[in-house]
């Protein structure tokens, strides 16, 4: 996202251990691999975040392409538009798929439209 600096975005990045030497919250190393200073990151160990996300995906969002381990969702972005509120349910996301790494022109293009 750092090529977008001015978009006024929020970026919340949220580790989940996923495979077998996911034993701990990550390292500074890992954490460091996110620069923006919009960034901030968390250690979810129960996966209650992509629960929560799964269980409220609905239209019109997307339906993801991948991401699913153990039927707990993963690497995977979720981008929400400007305005909206968190509540009793997620509002649906504009874009919400992965993994994150294949995915990064069109989750740019997709936060463009949503700035605009």
């Amino acid at each position: 996202m750092q090529h977008i600096p001015d978009a006024g975005i929020q970026v919340f990045a949220v580790w989940e251990p996923m495979i077998a030497t996911d034993l701990q919250s990550p390292t500074t190393g890992t954490l460091a691999r996110l620069k923006d200073a919009r960034a901030r990151q968390y250690w979810d160990p129960s996966h209650l975040l992509a629960l929560r996300l799964a269980a409220d995906a609905r239209e019109p969002q997307p339906k993801q392409a991948c991401c699913l381990r153990d039927n707990v969702l993963w690497d995977l972005a979720a981008l929400y538009p400007p305005g909206v509120e968190w509540a009793d349910k997620l509002p649906p996301a504009v874009f919400f798929n992965g993994p994150i790494a294949k995915n990064q022109d069109s989750l740019s293009v997709s936060v463009r439209k949503a700035t605009d």
